[in-house]
Order: C-alpha cells, then sequence, then structure tokens
C-alpha cells in the first residue's frame, strides 16, 4: 500500500520516504529537520503551529508545492470517506480530528458529502496564504512536531489521487513527490526501480538508480546477496547470523545495532478464547521467551515483558511487565479459572482443551516464519497439553488480515517499531480506542484518560510520569504477550557509501534509512567487475 495517507508497514513507509518529503523530517538521531517547511513556530499556548513551506519547492515533474498541497495531505488522513486507513488516530490533537474519523464509523449509505464538509468548516488545518499552513490543536501537544515528520504529511497529487482514488498509487506516473528519488517501475510484491529526482530541494541525489528487490523469504534474499545480485540485504534473520558470521567474505558485511522494536505473541482480544484475561495471563506465562530468544533468534535481542524498549524516554527495563515465563503458574491460571479438566487435581493440574476451543497460530509463509512459529506453538502444546494448529498464509493476505479485527489471527506474532522516539508513540499512536489496537479488539477507556493528560502535558518530566502510569495500566490488562526487543542486523557491501555511518534505532526497513540519502554513493573503483555503472 504506497498510499501514504493509508500507509502503516515498515516496507511501505521505506518506499514513501524515497519519494515524498512531510513538513519536517527526522535525522539518524532522531532530531527534528527542516522539510517541506524550512521554519516554524508554536503559539504561546502550544496549541497552534505555523509551518512556512519553503521557496521554489517543486514536485518531480516541476510544479510547485505550496501550503494547500500539504493541506490537502491532512485534510485527506482524516476523510471519513477515504477508507482502509491505519494512523488516523494519530491526528486526533488536530482540532476536528476525532469528529471527522469518527463518521467512518457511520453506515457508509447514510454518509453524506454535506455531513462531511460541515466539520471540515471547523477542522484545524488552514491556509492563511500560499505558503504558509496552521495547524490547529485542541490542547497543547509538546510531541506534535515529530508528527509533522510522518508520511501522514506527505503532499500527494491531488489530480492523480481524484482521477483514481483506489489505485492511484499503483502507477509510478502518479508519484510526484518532493523526495530524493521518483519511481521508475513497480512490480508489484517483486521489485520497485527509483530514479534520481533532478528537482530535488536538497540537490540531486549522487545515486542515479536504486532497485528494491521484496522476497519474504530470508534463504532466497542470502543467496542473492552472496551471489552479488544485492548490495544490502535488508532481510537477514537472526537465524542466519550464526551462518554469516562463519563466512570469512559475510562477516565484514554485517552491521548490527541497537532497534526501538518490540516483538510479542499477539491474541485477537475479541476471538475466544482470548478475550479471556485469564487465558492472555495463562500464554503469557507458557511462553519461554529466553528459550525462543537463544534458540530459535540466535542470542539477537533481549528477552522482554514490557512493551516500551530501552532507549526511549520513559521506559522502565528493569520492572516487571506482563507475567514471565512460569509454566507451572500457567497451568494453574487455567486451572482455577475456569479451564480445569474433569481428572485435573491439585497434584496433577490439567487443562480442558475442550473449554479452550480450537486455537490457530497464523503467520507469512516462509521457512524461517515457520520454524518460528512450530517452537511458538510446540511451546504452548507442551505447557497446555492442548492443540495449536499451524496457518502458514501468504506474506501479503497475512498484513493485510492484519488491519481489520474481524479478520485478524487469533494468535500471531507481531511487532512495533517506533514512528519517532518519544513515549506518546508507542503508547497513545498504538494503545488508544480506536487506534492499532483496535485491530487486536483491545480498548480501556481509562488508559485513554490518563493517555490524554499525558498527551496534553507540556512539562516533559511531568508527562514521563503520566505515561510511565499508563504503561503500567496497559500491561496489567496483558494485551498481548510481550517477548523480545531487537537489535537490527543488515548486511551492506563496502563499496555503499553512506548508511554504515548513519545507523539509527529507527531504521527498521533498512541500514541508514534516516541518513542523508540524497549523498549515498557507490565506490565505483571498489564494485566487482561486471557491476553496473549506470
Amino acid at each position: 500500500m504506497l498510499d501514504p495517507q493509508k500507509a502503516s508497514f515498515a516496507n511501505e513507509v521505506d518506499v514513501l520516504q524515497f519519494l515524498y518529503d512531510g513538513l519536517l523530517k527526522l535525522d539518524h538521531q532522531g532530531n527534528i529537520q527542516p522539510g517541506g517547511a524550512d521554519r516554524w513556530g508554536v503559539s504561546p499556548d502550544g496549541t497552534q503551529i505555523t509551518f512556512h513551506i519553503r521557496d521554489g519547492l517543486k514536485r518531480s515533474e516541476g510544479t510547485p508545492i505550496l501550503a494547500e498541497d500539504y493541506a490537502y495531505a491532512l485534510r485527506r488522513a482524516v476523510d471519513p470517506r477515504v477508507k482502509g486507513k491505519q494512523y488516523t488516530a494519530i491526528l486526533y490533537d488536530i482540532k476536528g480530528a476525532r469528529d471527522l474519523d469518527q463518521l467512518a464509523t457511520q453506515d457508509p449509505a447514510t454518509l453524506t458529502d454535506a455531513q462531511v464538509e460541515e466539520l471540515f468548516k471547523n477542522y484545524g488545518v488552514t491556509v492563511p496564504s500560499p505558503q504558509v499552513l496552521v495547524v490547529t490543536l485542541d490542547k497543547p501537544a509538546a510531541y506534535w512536531l515529530y508528527i509533522a515528520t510522518m508520511w501522514l504529511t506527505y503532499p500527494v497529487d491531488q489530480h492523480a489521487v481524484t482521477s483514481d482514488p483506489d489505485t492511484w498509487w499503483t502507477k509510478p506516473e502518479n508519484h510526484v513527490g518532493n523526495g530524493p528519488f521518483v519511481v521508475s517501475t513497480i512490480s508489484e510484491g517483486n521489485k520497485i526501480t527509483y530514479a534520481a529526482n533532478p528537482l530535488y530541494w536538497q540537490g540531486k541525489p549522487k545515486l542515479d538508480r536504486i532497485e528494491t528487490y521484496y522476497n519474504p523469504d530470508n534463504q532466497v534474499t542470502l543467496q542473492a546477496y552472496q551471489k552479488g545480485e544485492l548490495d544490502i540485504n535488508a532481510n537477514l534473520a537472526p537465524e542466519q547470523v550464526g551462518q554469516v558470521e562463519r563466512d570469512a567474505q559475510l562477516k565484514n558485511d554485517l552491521l548490527r545495532y541497537p532497534a526501538a522494536v518490540t516483538r510479542a505473541i499477539a491474541f485477537n482480544n475479541s476471538r475466544r478464547p482470548f478475550d479471556d484475561k485469564n487465558v492472555r495471563i495463562a500464554f503469557s506465562q507458557a511462553f519461554d521467551r529466553e528459550g525462543f530468544v537463544r534458540d530459535v533468534l540466535q542470542g539477537i535481542g533481549k528477552p522482554y515483558t514490557r512493551w516500551i524498549p530501552p532507549g526511549v524516554p520513559g521506559a522502565q527495563p528493569n520492572q516487571p511487565g506482563v507475567p514471565g515465563t512460569d509454566p507451572v503458574a500457567a497451568v494453574k491460571t487455567l486451572v482455577d479459572n475456569g479451564y480445569a479438566a474433569v481428572d485435573s487435581t491439585p497434584d496433577n493440574p490439567k487443562v480442558d482443551c475442550k473449554k479452550l476451543g480450537e486455537m490457530k497460530l497464523t503467520y507469512p509463509s516462509t521457512p524461517i516464519n515457520h520454524a518460528r512459529s512450530q517452537f511458538i506453538a510446540g511451546n504452548f502444546v507442551r505447557v497446555f497439553g492442548c492443540p495449536v494448529t499451524l496457518d502458514p498464509i501468504e506474506a501479503t493476505v497475512f498484513s493485510a488480515l492484519t488491519k481489520d479485527v474481524k479478520t485478524n489471527p487469533q494468535i500471531s506474532r507481531q511487532g512495533w517499531a517506533q514512528d519517532f522516539p518519544h513515549p506518546q508513540n508507542w503508547l497513545s499512536t498504538y494503545w488508544v480506542c480506536g487506534s492499532f489496537s483496535r485491530n487486536y479488539g483491545y480498548c480501556n477507556l481509562k488508559l485513554d484518560e490518563i493517555l490524554a493528560q499525558a498527551d496534553a502535558t507540556t512539562n516533559f518530566e511531568e508527562a514521563i510520569k503520566l505515561y510511565q502510569q499508563a504503561e503500567e495500566l496497559m500491561l496489567s490488562d496483558v494485551p498481548a504477550a510481550f517477548s523480545n526487543y531487537d537489535e537490527y542486523i543488515y548486511l551492506a557491501r563496502p563499496y555503499v557509501l553512506g548508511p554504515r555511518d548513519y545507523p539509527s534505532s529507527g531504521d527498521a526497513a533498512w541500514p541508514g534509512q534516516y541518513g542523508p540519502v540524497w549523498e549515498y554513493d557507490i565506490d565505483l573503483a571498489s564494485v566487482p567487475a561486471g557491476y553496473p555503472t549506470q
């Protein structure tokens, strides 16, 4: 889904970052930098942000980009008539955004353009002059400049979108953005080719072409790298690190650094038996985090029962999170809460599998995902003595299923990679009712209240205390069995200049993702024979 106002996955955002610049940008250290706006100001009460769009900003085909183009993006991101949006809740701080988005729950047959346009009259995005955009918030939100860096603000071409609202993004010629590159070709699910944008405001990139390949099979991509078909392997699995380190050539290409990514065994809280908190507690107690990281992930990352990973402001890595690994306690939790077998005794507690019902673990069908899922399912079978069916499906189908609570799998392995280094992105973006957590059937109105207070608190230290309180409340609900946090592991050729110098904890798609991509280059004096030079 290469639509900026609908995208949500890292491999979607990665593509869009080549093609567009938001109002602002993040650098590799998480600092806010100018983007489409070269300067900005915040009102004394913190509720109004004024962005000044830089002079001479152009689309890749030469037409000017003005404040109205960014306003269109921010309107489209909350428009209830635009279906399939995933990140709308992150814009709820804008005056009127929540009311607009909530119209999306109305029966489409009764939703009228007049209703929508009436609410847009009070929407807090205005254009007082061609190069000035004003965003008015319901309350102060000290983190909002981070949101201004996100893909929701990317200035899509209104004519392209309105001429083909549902599939405009599949055609390269429609992506006339203001990023460092333009799309040359799209082979959906396989390959995208980019060319340098000569009109990029920071100058034409040094690389004249980038080719990205998509293949969820980690072994296939490693083999392609070994054959010299790839300059960067951004699909390296922890299970492959040992193989890489034993290879005299590959080990020098290995990049390994901390990642702001948390993983979990995710439960659909709306589906039996995981609509019962006691079952979620038991499965969290059952999961062998140490064994999974040690034996499956080959020691890449760390076992973790909390949500916000180390390094993010407000993280409490030394505090307990969801219930930790204790298989004896896991069985007792089920037996004591209505799932005891008829022949269960205090000395020999047993779980009645029929009371739990059918359980299915769904995952993208690759050999490595299959091995991971075998460990997870086998772990639960071993502890509870109840069957867990393995359900491998095509990767793009899996992604689509997770975007709706009605289709989201009963059990799956999921994760969250931060969009920006602030606890708001870990809590409010993900866990408030109506945000990503809705896809997993989770909603806690008390949590929403605390997060609303935290989001509106301008004193950073006071806000952190509220975010920590909110995380504790969410953890007490055990919406998932948080399992570990990641490290990034990539392979990059030494003749690829740039990515090694700009590692970031936000590099969810490839190394150096948040560095000055327009300055990256290839040292042609060091490439192997036969390497393409144009």
